[in-house]
This record gives C-alpha cells, structure tokens and sequence, in this order.
C-alpha cells in the first residue's frame, strides 16, 4: 500500500504537519526517529523488511493527558481507563492490568525501506545460506561476522548468498547486509545468545545434528586449520611417530586440539585405515602416544565409519604440565623434541614459548577444544 503523500511530508520536510482529528501534527524526525531492521525485537508488530519509525507529537509540544475514567459506548467494549482501552485496540490484550500505558506521542509511523533486505537464514553444520532482496542492492555486500567465521561476499541482484562454515554454527554471529558505509538489514543467527526466543520468528532455520557421527563429518568438510589435523595412516617407523605425533605434543602444549586418522590431509578426502578391528585401532594408537609423547598428555581416542570407511579421531586436552615432548625411540626419552602449533603448523618450540606455555596453564585442566561438543 503506498504512503499517503502527507505523511511522506511529514517525514520529509521541515515544519510539515498533517490534522489528525482537531489535532495539528508534526514529526520531530530531527530527534526522534530510528531505522531498525527486519523483524526488530520489542516490535508490536514485526515486519519482514527494514524500517525508519518516526514519534508524531503535538504540533504545539503540549502533552495532552487522558482523564483516568470509564469509558463506555454502545457497540464496543467498556474499559476502566485509558490504558486498558489502548492495550486493547492497538496490541489485542484484553486484559485490565498491565504496566503499558499509553504513548505520550500521537502515532507512530514506520517507513518501510526496500532498498535490501534479508530474507531467510539456514545454518547447517557446514553452510550459512541467506536469503537476499532488494531493488537497489548493486553495489552492496553481505557480511558474515562471528568469534570465529568473518567474510563478505559482493551482491548486485536478489538472489541467495552462501558461507561456508569451517566450525560449525558461528558463536555470538551475524549477518549484515550493507552498503558503502551504511547498513540496508541485519540478523543475529546465535541460537545460544538471548535472541534465540526471535530465530523462527524471523525467518533464521538452525539445522545443526545432536549426533557426534554427524559433527565428525562437518569437522572433516572444514579441512586442516590451527586446531585440526589430519593423517592418512597411523605411524609405523620411529620417523613417522616423530612426524605425526609431534602435533600431539603442540596440542598438548597449546589451547588442544584434533586429530584425524584416516584422512587424506592434500585431497581432503576420507581414505580410511585398513586391516585390524576399529577397537585394536584405538588401543594400538594409545600406545603409541603413551611410548612417544612425554609425558603422557590427556586424550580422548573414537573410532567412526565415514563414507564406509574407518577413521580413529584423536582429540588432545591442553595439558596442566606443559612442556610435552617427543621422545621417537627409547633412547631418546631423556631429549625430548618440544613443538608448538603455529597457524596450521607444527613447528620446534622456542624457549620462550615454552615458558610462556608454563605460566599461562591453569592450576587445573581447563577444557580446551572439542570437536565433539554439542553446539
């Protein structure tokens, strides 16, 4: 429905004014308006689009108080006060008690904006898929914002925008849609933040499985990254348990960590580990790490089937006694090798990382990160 032109005025121009009834009215847009997106909290009613909402008063600037009376007339409800009577006609709450009064303004008027808007949001475990319309998008962008996903995609058309999700559902996320230095709408997508109650409401789906088997697979699709690694075999020679496992010991050393056996680390692609029984697997790598890593760090070893095949996921707590070392051969328990994690690399630790590991673990085993972790 379009905006009746006065009203547009009203919005628009200085000392604009319509009647409403015997009452002269004016919009102080110089002070009182605000531009709130789609499906904006504390709304009487939410709308599907962006908005500027304006505060309509008294022409005059005199507060014109309502008698606290009865009010009756045939044909229609009897309230006894005003305030019941607005509840009533405006928000649909019958009810006689209640802490909302009436506006000391006339109206509110709200301009909806159509230059973009979001639409619906689906989150799954590995994709972020929005909605985006509009009639003046070319030249604007869609932002991704969260602890730990950032990223902007450019957008000229309606159409839907998708991220991938290297972690999972996004902690404390948003999404913006902007353009140049102002922003056309924008969403909270946290199912665990205090915005959870208003998610359905506007438009935002959050497929994200309960299952461990699933998180695995989404853990695998977001590849190698600072606290993810993965290894195509279990180690063998004394090299390969050096090589391999020394990312036990960085974890260890560090905020934790995953491992992933049974995956091409190039290719990204699940190969699986063959010949003995998945619990034989388990128990043959925890030996390893008890021979190799000193001292023993606390880990957590699942065997899963993905796409057929077997892997072994090896997940390390950061450990309350740092350093943890490598020790390939039995000879060589005395020397340890000590690694950090730096990016998505295993690297020598330096003395000074060491040290700094010592003093920043807590006194107590803190819960570092989980793969597993219900989002």
């Amino acid at each position: 429905m379009p905006c009746p032109p006065d009203v547009v005025a009203l919005c628009s121009e200085d000392d604009a004014a319509i009647v409403l009834g015997g009452i002269e009215a004016v919009a102080q847009a110089s002070t009182q308006w605000e531009r709130r997106p789609s499906f904006a909290r504390h709304q009487l009613i939410a709308v599907p689009w962006p908005l500027v909402e304006f505060a309509v008063h008294r022409a005059d600037h005199v507060q014109q108080q309502l008698q606290h009376d009865i009010l009756a007339a045939e044909g229609c409800p009897s309230f006894p006060e005003p305030q019941s009577a607005w509840r009533a006609f405006f928000e649909g709450n019958f009810s006689l008690m209640g802490a909302q009064g009436v506006p000391s303004g006339l109206a509110t008027i709200r301009l909806t904006d159509t230059t973009g808007w979001l639409g619906d949001i689906q989150v799954t475990p590995t994709l972020l898929t929005a909605q985006v319309h509009g009639d003046g998008l070319d030249g604007a962008c869609l932002e991704l914002f969260s602890v730990t996903d950032r990223a902007e995609k450019s957008i000229v058309e309606s159409g839907r925008v998708s991220f991938p999700l290297a972690s999972g559902l996004p902690a404390d996320g948003w999404v913006w849609l902007k353009r140049g230095k102002h922003w056309l709408d924008y969403r909270a997508i946290d199912s665990r933040s205090g915005y959870a109650a208003d998610l359905a409401r506007s438009g935002v789906t959050i497929d994200i499985p309960t299952d461990p088997q699933a998180n695995v697979e989404a853990l695998i699709v977001g590849g190698e990254g600072p606290q993810v690694e993965f290894k195509r075999e279990l180690p063998e020679s004394a090299e390969q348990k050096r090589r391999q496992l020394k990312t036990v010991a960085a974890f260890a050393n560090g905020d934790g960590g995953v491992m992933v056996f049974g995956v091409d680390p190039d290719e990204v692609t699940v190969t699986g580990l063959s010949g003995d029984d998945p619990k034989e697997l388990r128990d043959r790598l925890y030996g390893l790490i008890h021979r190799t890593v000193v001292p023993s760090p606390t880990v957590t070893i699942e065997p899963y089937e993905v796409h057929g095949e077997t892997i072994l996921l090896l997940h390390v707590e950061p450990g309350p006694a740092p350093p943890y070392g490598i020790a390939a051969d039995k000879g060589a328990r005395d020397k340890p090798e000590y690694f950090v994690r730096r990016g998505s690399s295993t690297v020598h630790a330096q003395p000074g990382e060491l040290r700094e590991a010592a003093r920043s673990r807590p006194t107590s085993q803190a819960s570092g990160f989980n793969p597993l972790r219900s989002w």
